[in-house]
């Protein structure tokens, strides 16, 4: 055990002595502390590290023994803190680009939305005049016999535009997208 005039003089000299003492003598329990605080070990490392660099960095002069064990602790609980400030910054960082994909995401999957929806509109323009409009009706969402009555025509009648309609369609929209859209719509 060095004594405290001694572990002061060699820290003024910059004698690696001094550093090694204090390490053998702290670094256990600055790393615990660190550790207790940050619930990471590796990260607890760095930031006694990180101390123990400061110390040797440091243009302070100690008058005592527990001024260096002040400045050790004082350090690491200052470490501690950056280290938090820095992970919040991290964590909005990472939850604004988050946020900033799934708006993204959005926008293109309103974009093909708004294909689909336009290519089969352009499909349904293409069918007979009577199959069009029980497939429109469909689209709006009423049901057979909601469409026969607005039609004046039998239940069986729209039963058959549609099953014709959705075959038409199939056959002229050939992504599998816009076929599973189509078996979507009508069951």
């Amino acid at each position: 055990m060095l004594e405290q005039d001694v572990l002061l003089d060699l820290l003024v000299r910059k004698d690696n002595r001094a550093y090694q003492y204090l390490y053998q003598c702290y670094y256990v329990a600055l790393k615990a502390l660190a550790s207790y605080y940050v619930k990471d070990n590796d990260v607890a490392e760095d930031l006694v590290q990180d101390v123990f660099i400061s110390l040797l960095e440091s243009r302070n002069k100690f008058e005592t023994a527990n001024g260096v064990k002040y400045f050790l602790y004082s350090s690491l609980k200052n470490k501690c803190i950056s280290h938090f400030r820095k992970q919040k910054i991290r964590d909005k960082y990472y939850k604004d680009i988050i946020s900033s994909q799934t708006e993204e995401e959005h926008f293109w999957d309103k974009v093909l939305e708004e294909d689909v929806y336009t290519r089969l509109m352009a499909a349904v323009e293409t069918l007979p005049p009577q199959c069009k409009m029980v497939m429109m009706l469909t689209l709006e969402g009423l049901k057979g016999a909601e469409i026969a009555e607005r039609l004046h025509i039998s239940l069986d009648t729209v039963k058959e535009h549609k099953s014709s309609g959705k075959k038409k369609l199939a056959a002229q929209l050939k992504d599998a997208e816009l076929q599973c859209l189509i078996w979507l719509l009508w069951f």
